[in-house]
């Protein structure tokens, strides 16, 4: 029994922070909080998260558009996925969506950067009825990576 409520209190608590719950920026460590400093120095209202990949993603608004920048636990900077609008997408990445997501809608564009060399990808999130999906393409079209997660029962 008793390891029953030991499960039952402990596994709410693991599961916020392996999806990205919100995190005090007092639990972030101070050289991830520098970094984040020195790369956005005009930035604040910043809501800290720890994700599943055990880097810390700070969530803020930059000219009133929406940003996620992470850092890994060294206050490396690794990527900033900033909101576009869907007119803002390459026209090949707005056509391959229209070809290979027919039944579903878009919920949510972005541009993502990175710290390598790698170029430039835009995210685009979608949903339908049963799953909502995340596409990473290339700003030529071609899928770069694809997930997905069912949605839950309401």
């Amino acid at each position: 029994m008793r390891r029953i409520v030991g499960v039952v209190i402990v596994w709410p608590a693991l599961a916020c922070v392996a999806y990205g719950e919100p995190l005090p920026a007092d639990q972030v460590p101070a050289t991830v909080r520098e970094a984040f400093r020195s790369k956005f120095p005009a930035v604040s209202g910043v809501e800290w998260k720890l994700k599943e990949d055990k880097n810390y993603e700070a969530e803020f608004k930059l000219k009133d558009v929406e940003v996620a920048a992470k850092f890994n636990d060294k206050g490396k900077w690794l990527e900033t996925e900033t909101a576009i609008e869907q007119s803002a997408l390459p026209k090949k990445v707005r056509a391959t969506i229209s070809k290979n997501y027919k039944a579903y809608k878009i919920i949510e564009t972005q541009k993502v950067e990175f710290a390598s060399n790698k170029p430039i990808l835009f995210e685009v999130h979608l949903e339908n009825a049963e799953e909502i999906l995340k596409v990473q393409l290339q700003g030529s079209g071609a899928i770069e990576s694809k997930s997905s997660k069912r949605k839950k029962d309401p």
